[in-house]
């Protein structure tokens, strides 16, 4: 998608949802779907609007489902999500080959980038919190950034400051957490042959961390075949749903808080 595809997407995309879908939102609950059935109708229609080369197929699509009563939240955990799976499934099928399945993922990525700004604003406020920073990465030269995207919108949507990007390298990531309190690192994982560096990645950002209390969450593709990956790899703890990632991290880092002042009183005593 070059710049006046993507412009031409974005921009009425965004304006629409300001003026007719957001105040909505922010006023009323949304109608949230139970049927998995149409769920999976909707994502399908979704993907094929983003095969199209058509922007505007895309943006109606969206605004259609948002009118019907579609959350936002439904979108990025589900609609979404099962779009970009069905792209893998038809290029396995060969319905469709690999720069087609590049092109619509690419689509899928800018349109979480269009509705990030309502995303993180229809967040419940009085929930959020504002002292937490999180560096959000994928393994290194993993092609799976979609998720890792929609994870760190999550984190934005509840407060959090994320650092990080789907290109970052280990030289990033070293310098990040000796110049900044990194609180959660967490660490999309899309790679079995990648999992010895992943071990040596995290026990080398610990090392080199400001924040001797900083946590090390996993999650990705790889999590749902291998159920003990954190505990291979050296992490704190896995995540498997972006809606619960932020909640298990808000969780961890309050019981490490609450050790390390028992720790302090015992010394201080």
């Amino acid at each position: 998608m070059n710049a006046q595809e993507k412009q031409a997407m974005t921009e009425p995309l965004s304006l629409a949802l300001k003026e007719l879908v957001i105040p909505q939102l922010l006023h009323h609950s949304a109608l949230e779907p139970a049927d998995s059935s149409l769920v999976l109708r909707q994502s399908q229609l979704l993907a094929m609007a983003c095969l199209s080369s058509q922007s505007h197929e895309i943006k109606a699509c969206v605004l259609n489902m948002l009118r019907q009563g579609w959350g936002l939240e439904t979108l990025f955990l589900q609609t979404i999500p099962n779009a970009a799976r069905l792209f893998h499934d038809w290029w396995a099928n060969d319905t469709i080959d690999f720069i087609a399945v590049t092109q619509a993922s690419y689509r899928l990525q800018e349109l979480v980038y269009s509705l990030s700004a309502e995303f993180v604003l229809s967040g419940p406020k009085s929930q959020r919190v504002v002292s937490h920073t999180a560096l959000l990465v994928n393994t290194p030269n993993s092609q799976h950034s979609l998720g890792l995207l929609i994870l760190s919108q999550y984190f934005k949507r509840y407060g959090w400051t994320v650092l990080g990007a789907s290109t970052w390298r280990e030289p990033d990531m070293v310098t990040t957490v000796q110049s900044c309190a990194i609180d959660v690192v967490g660490v999309s994982v899309s790679d079995e042959r990648q999992f010895a560096y992943l071990k040596q990645l995290i026990a080398t950002l610990r090392k080199k961390s400001v924040n001797p209390n900083m946590l090390v969450m996993v999650g990705g593709p790889m999590l749902a075949k291998h159920g003990h990956l954190a505990e291979w790899l050296g992490a704190d703890f896995a995540s498997a749903h972006a809606d619960q990632a932020q909640l298990m991290a808000l969780q961890r880092l309050e019981r490490v808080r609450q050790q390390v002042g028992k720790t302090s009183d015992f010394a201080v005593s």
